[in-house]
C-alpha cells in the first residue's frame, strides 16, 4: 500500500531567470492534480529587434505530480535567480505515493502507469531511474529508494563482518577457448585412462604369445602431454542464439565469412585457475562475492554453474554484458550507485574501471597459450561508447519532480542509432574472432612448434651419434640395416603452475582486516550518522586499498630514462601514473633524492651519471613492471641493469673512479693480451686444473719464462729531466717502437693497444707513488717502452773493476750499442730521446754492485 510522503519541487532550470514570481495560484492544503497552475512568474525580455526595448513578459508554472500542497518555501514578489532556484526548493507537496520502485513501467507501490507523458514534458519513469539490480528486466528504483536499499545492506554485511566483492570471471576466475583441439586432447586422455584400467585389475590373466604383442605396445602407449593439466576442464555449449544481438535474433540466418559461431554456436572449454574453489570458499566467509562480466549472460550462468554448481557463492548475483549497459565499460555504480565503501573489485583489466581506487588487479591466466580474453577481443581496438560515471549517485542531486533536468534528457533516435551500429560492429568483431579460433586450431599449432623444436633437437643428436657409428665401423646403412627412427618425445604444452589465486587471496584477507579493526576502534560515543559509510574514513575500502597500494613502492624516488618518449609529457603516461599509484615520487632529473633510474637502455646521460654518482639502483622496467603486478616491490638484484658484483657478466663494465675512457682498465693483468690468446690460456688452465692440479715440467713453457726475465732486467725506474716517465712516450713514438719491434722479430706479436690512463702528476698527486699499478702491469709496460743501462753487455771484470759508471751514456752512444732494434734509425726519434737525458745509476747494477761487496 502507497503511503504519503513529502516531495520538494523544484523550479525548472530552463526558467528565463531572473524571475519574479507575481501570484501563488495554488494554496497550502489545495488538492493538485498533473496540470494544476501552481505560479505566475514575470521576466524582462529584450527583443533583438534594432531597438533593443526592454519587454516585460509573463509565464506559469503547472504541477507535475500530484497530492496535497503542503507549503510555500518563495513568496508573490519574490526574485528569484538561476543558483538561489537550484538551490532552494519552491514548494512541497504531500503525494499519495512517490513511484520509488518501478518494473517494466509500473509502479510496484501502487500499480500506475510511469509511461504516460503530457505537455509538460515529465513522465514518472525519471523518478526511479536507478537501476541496481543484476538483471536487466528488473526493478529500477530512485535515489532515495537507492540509499535505503544500501544503508540497510551495509548494516546487514556489518552484522555479518563481510564486505562486498565484485569477481570478474575472464582470466581472473577462469580461462576459456573453442579452440577444437582442446576437446581432442581431452578425448586422448580419457581413452587412455580407460586403457589403463584393466591393468590395474588384481585378476590374474592367462598368457599366451598375444599378450607379449599387448605387453609391447602398453610399455608404447604414451598419454597426451597435455591431459594431467585438462582434468579439470569444463566445456559446455552455447547455440547461435547467444551470439546475436537481441534485435537480430530469429530464425534467418546470417551470411558471409566468419558467421558459422552465429549460425551453429560453438563449443566452450573452460579452465577453471588453480586453487579456485578453495579461493572461492574462503572469500565467501568474508565477502558477498558478485560476477561483472564482458561475457553474455547464457556464457556467465553456464560458467557459474561449472565454478559453483550449487549456487553457495554467487547465488543469483550475475551482472553479464547483457544487463551492464556497456561493452568498453564496467560502473561501479551500476551495483552500489550510492556507496561503494565496503565494494572490493577483483579483475585482470583495470583500464575498463579506470583505475578505480576499489580495484585489486589481477595477473591475467593465461593457461591456453595466445589464447586472451575470448569475450573481449575488441576492447584494446576501441574507444568507449559512454564516459564512466565520474561521481557517485549521492553526489549528483535528485531529479526535480517538475521538470526533467538538463542532463537527463533522452538520448535522440540518431544517437540510439549510432550507439547500435558501434555495438553490433563490436560483436561482429567477437564472433569473427571466436571463427577465427575455431577454424585455426591455434593451440594445435603451437603443439607442432613445440615437439617440431624438439623433435629437430633429438634428430641432429641421433643423426651425428649415427654418423659417428658409421665413421667407426666403416660400414654405409643400407636396406637390410636402415637408419633406425628417432622417436618423438612427449612435452606439455599447457601447465598448471599458477599460484595467482594465492596473493590474491591473501590482499584480500588483508583488505577485510583493516576495515573491521578501524570499524571496530572507532568511537563508541561518536552517533553515526544515518546514511552511506563513505565520510568514514578509516573503515572504507576507498582508502585502504589505495594505501595498500602506496605502500609497494612507497619512499622510493624515480627516474625514467630511455623508456618515455621525449616528445611526451612524463606526467601523463602510464608509467609516471602508476608509480605515483603506488607510493614512489617520480622526477624528470636527477636529484639527491633519487634511488632508481629505470631504463631500458644503456649509455644515457642520466644512467652514466647514475653510475658515476652511486648508491643508486639501475633496474630494468621489468623490476617496475612485476613490483606493480605483484603489488610487492621486488629484489631489485636481478633487475640490475649493470651488475656490480658480477662484472663478467655484465652487460657493461662499471666505471672505476680512476679510469676515465671506456679502454680496458690498464691495470690488469691482461690488458694487452688477445682475446682469442686469454681464452686459450683460460681452457688450458681449466683442462690442468681437471687433470689433478699438478703441473710437470714438460708443460713449462721456458721460451715464455725467459721472455719475463729478461723484461725484468730491462726494468728501470729512470725519468727524463723534465719529469716526464720515458715509458710515456707520445703517441708517435710508441707507433714507431711498436712497429720497428714487430718487423724486427721473427714471431709475430699483437700490437698493444695505446690507453688513456691516469697522468704521473695524478698519481703522484693522489697516491705519492706509482702504486696505480700493480708490478707485473708495470714491468709489462716498461718492458715494452723502455729500455735499461744492463742492455750495454756488461761483463763481470767490469763489474769488479767498477768501469760501469765510466761508461757514458748518451744517444749515440746508444745507437751504437742497442743498433735499431728497441729506437729504430729514426733521427727524430733519437734526437727527442736525447734532449735533456741525465746519467743516473742502474738500481740493479747499484743492488748487484752492493751484493758483490
Amino acid at each position: 500500500m502507497a503511503q504519503s510522503s513529502p516531495t520538494e519541487l523544484f523550479l525548472p532550470q530552463f526558467f528565463p531567470f531572473p524571475i519574479t514570481i507575481v501570484t501563488l495560484d495554488a494554496q497550502p492544503r489545495d488538492t493538485v492534480q498533473r496540470g494544476t497552475r501552481l505560479l505566475t512568474y514575470s521576466f524582462v525580455h529584450i527583443s533583438h529587434s534594432a531597438d533593443l526595448t526592454p519587454e516585460t513578459r509573463f509565464g506559469t508554472w503547472d504541477a507535475a505530480i500530484e497530492g496535497t500542497l503542503d507549503s510555500w518555501k518563495f513568496n508573490a514578489g519574490d526574485i528569484v535567480s538561476r543558483n538561489k532556484a537550484k538551490r532552494s526548493p519552491a514548494l512541497v507537496i504531500v503525494e499519495p505515493c512517490k513511484h520509488g520502485i518501478q518494473v517494466s513501467g509500473l509502479c510496484v507501490i501502487c500499480g500506475k502507469d510511469m509511461t504516460n507523458i503530457d505537455y509538460t514534458g515529465f513522465a514518472d519513469t525519471s523518478r526511479a531511474s536507478i537501476q541496481m539490480t543484476h538483471s536487466a528486466n528488473g526493478p529500477t528504483v530512485s535515489l532515495e529508494e537507492a540509499q535505503r536499499i544500501e544503508r540497510e545492506s551495509a548494516e546487514h554485511l556489518l552484522r555479518s563482518r563481510k564486505l562486498s566483492l565484485i569477481v570478474d570471471l575472464d582470466q581472473t576466475i577462469v580461462h576459456a577457448t573453442v579452440d577444437p583441439t582442446v576437446g581432442e586432447w581431452i578425448a586422448e586422455g580419457e581413452a587412455w585412462e580407460a586403457r589403463q584400467t584393466p591393468k590395474a585389475s588384481t585378476t590374474p590373466q592367462p598368457s599366451d604369445k598375444s599378450d607379449d604383442t599387448n605387453s609391447d605396445s602398453d610399455d608404447n602407449d604414451e598419454c597426451n602431454p597435455n591431459w594431467e593439466a585438462l582434468k579439470d576442464v569444463k566445456k559446455f555449449r552455447l547455440g547461435p542464439e547467444s551470439f546475436s544481438t537481441p534485435y537480430a535474433r530469429g530464425p534467418q540466418r546470417s551470411k558471409g565469412k566468419h558467421k558459422m559461431v552465429e549460425n551453429e554456436g560453438c563449443m566452450y572449454y573452460i579452465k577453471p585457475r588453480p586453487g579456485w574453489k578453495e579461493f572461492l570458499m574462503d572469500m565467501a566467509t568474508k565477502y558477498d562475492m558478485h560476477v561483472y562480466t564482458m561475457g553474455t549472460r547464457a556464457y556467465a550462468e553456464e560458467v557459474c554453474a561449472a565454478i559453483d554448481p550449487d549456487g553457495s557463492v554467487f547465488k543469483s548475483r550475475i551482472l553479464s554484458r547483457d544487463e551492464s549497459g556497456s561493452l568498453t565499460q564496467k560502473s561501479l555504480q551500476r551495483l552500489f550507485p550510492c556507496d561503494t565503501s565496503m565494494v572490493v573489485i577483483i579483475d585482470d583489466r583495470a583500464d575498463v574501471w579506470e583505475w578505480s581506487p576499489n580495484l585489486i588487479k589481477v595477473i591475467p591466466y593465461d593457461f591456453f597459450i595466445g589464447i586472451g580474453d575470448i569475450n573481449s577481443s575488441f576492447l584494446a581496438k576501441v574507444n568507449p561508447l559512454t564516459p564512466s560515471p565520474t561521481a557517485t549517485a549521492s553526489q549528483q542531486p535528485e531529479p526535480s519532480a517538475g521538470a526533467l533536468p538538463d542532463t537527463a534528457k533522452p538520448p535522440t533516435p540518431e544517437e540510439m542509432d549510432s550507439a547500435e551500429l558501434e555495438k553490433k560492429i563490436m560483436l561482429s568483431t567477437n564472433n569473427a574472432a571466436l571463427d577465427e579460433q575455431f577454424e585455426q586450431r591455434p593451440l594445435a599449432k603451437k603443439q607442432e612448434e613445440l615437439q617440431g623444436t624438439v623433435v629437430s633437437e633429438t634428430s641432429s643428436t641421433s643423426s651425428q651419434a649415427s654418423d659417428s657409428k658409421n665413421k667407426l665401423e666403416n660400414e654405409t646403412p643400407t636396406e637390410e640395416s636402415p637408419t633406425p627412427q628417432t622417436e618423438k618425445p612427449m612435452q606439455a604444452l599447457l601447465k598448471n603452475d599458477d599460484v595467482e589465486l594465492n596473493r590474491i587471496g591473501k590482499l584480500l584477507d588483508e583488505v577485510h582486516r583493516r576495515f573491521f579493526e578501524a570499524y571496530d576502534s572507532r568511537l563508541p560515543d561518536k552517533p553515526r550518522r544515518r546514511g552511506v559509510l563513505s565520510n568514514n574514513k578509516g573503515f572504507n575500502v576507498t582508502t585502504i586499498i589505495p594505501r595498500l597500494r602506496s605502500e609497494v613502492l612507497g619512499g622510493l624516488h624515480l627516474v625514467f630514462s630511455g623508456v618515455i618518449p621525449l616528445d611526451t609529457p612524463p606526467e601523463t603516461t602510464e608509467f609516471w601514473r602508476l608509480a605515483r599509484m603506488f607510493g614512489a615520487k617520480c622526477h624528470t632529473d636527477l636529484t639527491p633524492d633519487v634511488t632508481h633510474v629505470i631504463t631500458a637502455k644503456r649509455g644515457t646521460k642520466k644512467v652514466e651519471t647514475a653510475r658515476q654518482r652511486g648508491g643508486i639502483k639501475i633496474v630494468r622496467p621489468e623490476w617496475f613492471n612485476d613490483s606493480i603486478a605483484l603489488w610487492h616491490r621486488q629484489d631489485e638484484t636481478p633487475y640490475l641493469f649493470y651488475d656490480p658484483s658480477n662484472a663478467a657478466t655484465s652487460t657493461s663494465p662499471l666505471i672505476s673512479e680512476h679510469q676515465i675512457s671506456s679502454d680496458p682498465e690498464p691495470d690488469a693483468d691482461d690488458w694487452d693480451v688477445d682475446p682469442a690468446e686469454l681464452k686459450a690460456q683460460v681452457d688450458h688452465e681449466g683442462d690442468r686444473k681437471t687433470s689433478g692440479g699438478a703441473l710437470h715440467l714438460e708443460e713449462i713453457d721456458w721460451n715464455d719464462i725467459n721472455d719475463e726475465v729478461e723484461a725484468a732486467m730491462m726494468e728501470s725506474d729512470d725519468e727524463s729531466a723534465d719529469g716526464r716517465s720515458m715509458g710515456m712516450k707520445s703517441e708517435e713514438e710508441s707507433t714507431d717502437e711498436v712497429s720497428v719491434a714487430d718487423s724486427a722479430n721473427t714471431t709475430p706479436k699483437m700490437r698493444r693497444k695505446r690507453l688513456r690512463s691516469v697522468t704521473p702528476s695524478d698519481t703522484h698527486s693522489r697516491n705519492g707513488d706509482d702504486s696505480l699499478r700493480s708490478p707485473l702491469a708495470k714491468r709489462k709496460k716498461v718492458a715494452a717502452d723502455r729500455y735499461s743501462r744492463l742492455h750495454h753487455g756488461i761483463t763481470a771484470d767490469q763489474l769488479e773493476s767498477n768501469n760501469v759508471e765510466e761508461v757514458p751514456e748518451t744517444s749515440t752512444t746508444r745507437s751504437t750499442l742497442f743498433g735499431n732494434t728497441m729506437n729504430g734509425d729514426n733521427p727524430e726519434h733519437e734526437s727527442d730521446e736525447g734532449e735533456g737525458d741525465d746519467v743516473e745509476d742502474d738500481f740493479l747494477a747499484r743492488d748487484l754492485l752492493e751484493d758483490m761487496g
